[in-house]
């Protein structure tokens, strides 16, 4: 009798699960860090674990301790085959929102006014080339009853494909000696494509203006209407007479005028 194979299905949630708990074990063992993300390759040889932080010498360790403890607990944890941890430097810091709820967090736990470290966050977060940044603070500030606070700068999107593409979403919960502090981070990352960014692309300008020339230089010049015979003739009487031809009739009306006008004249006199 065969043996029944597993759907693919559970493949994959087997493997998103695994990646989870791996994503939950180094953001609590590198909050210090900066960590910002992880991605997990398997070889035949090897598995592969890259870790995005902001202090990479921080994952690595004196002499390379801390990587290789962190590399035991994930062999011993999570079953992975000669696990090899590498670390790498985010370029921008203040555009991971894991990273900028982790600092808010950190300076709140260390007796800092959630204000100040808000704003400080919002200007750096804006200054590292961000569209927008919306940070939510809610909790116990200073008296018994809760509230939320919001600090924003710039442009946030909430509805549509934007949201999911250019929005990046990130929480963190401090715990003081008046209760739980939420921390909720979104930040509009600087993508070229933007729902209200209208851009020309002068390469296509160009193209167009190219094949315009070209088919203005290809049209053929417009051909000459043949001149009549008669019309020929007739100017060519004209430059032989040297001057326009005068009408008899009208010639001889004007002669008439004129006789007709001295012989008045003469008339009067006598």
């Amino acid at each position: 009798m065969s043996s029944e194979v597993a759907p693919a299905y559970k493949k994959f949630v087997r493997e998103g699960w695994v990646r989870a708990q791996v994503f939950e074990f180094l953001e609590a063992e590198l909050a210090r860090a900066g960590f910002h993300g992880a991605d997990i390759v398997h070889t035949p040889v090897r598995t592969v674990i890259t870790v995005y932080v902001e202090r990479p010498g921080m994952v690595i360790g004196k002499g390379g301790r801390r990587s290789r403890r962190l590399s035991e607990a994930l062999k011993r944890k999570f079953g992975f085959e000669n696990p090899y941890l590498r670390a790498e430097k985010v370029e921008e810091p203040f555009l991971s929102a894991r990273i900028v709820a982790s600092y808010i967090a950190r300076r709140i736990e260390r007796g800092e006014r959630h204000k100040r470290v808000a704003f400080a966050a919002l200007r750096r977060v804006m200054a590292a080339g961000a569209k927008g940044v919306e940070i939510r603070i809610a909790g116990k500030f200073g008296g018994q009853r809760a509230r939320e606070e919001r600090f924003r700068a710039g442009v946030i999107y909430r509805c549509g494909e934007d949201p999911v593409s250019s929005v990046e979403y990130a929480t963190r919960h401090v715990l003081l000696p008046q209760g739980m502090l939420g921390i909720r981070v979104r930040i509009v990352k600087p993508t070229e494509s933007m729902p209200d960014k209208i851009s020309l692309k002068q390469e296509v300008i160009e193209k167009l203006l190219e094949e315009i020339r070209g088919t203005a230089e290809e049209e053929a010049p417009a051909e000459e209407v043949p001149v009549p015979e008669e019309l020929e003739e007739a100017l060519a009487e004209e430059g032989e007479g040297g001057g326009e031809p005068v009408p008899e009739e009208g010639g001889r009306a004007e002669g008439d005028a004129e006789g007709g006008a001295g012989g008045e004249a003469e008339e009067s006199e006598s």
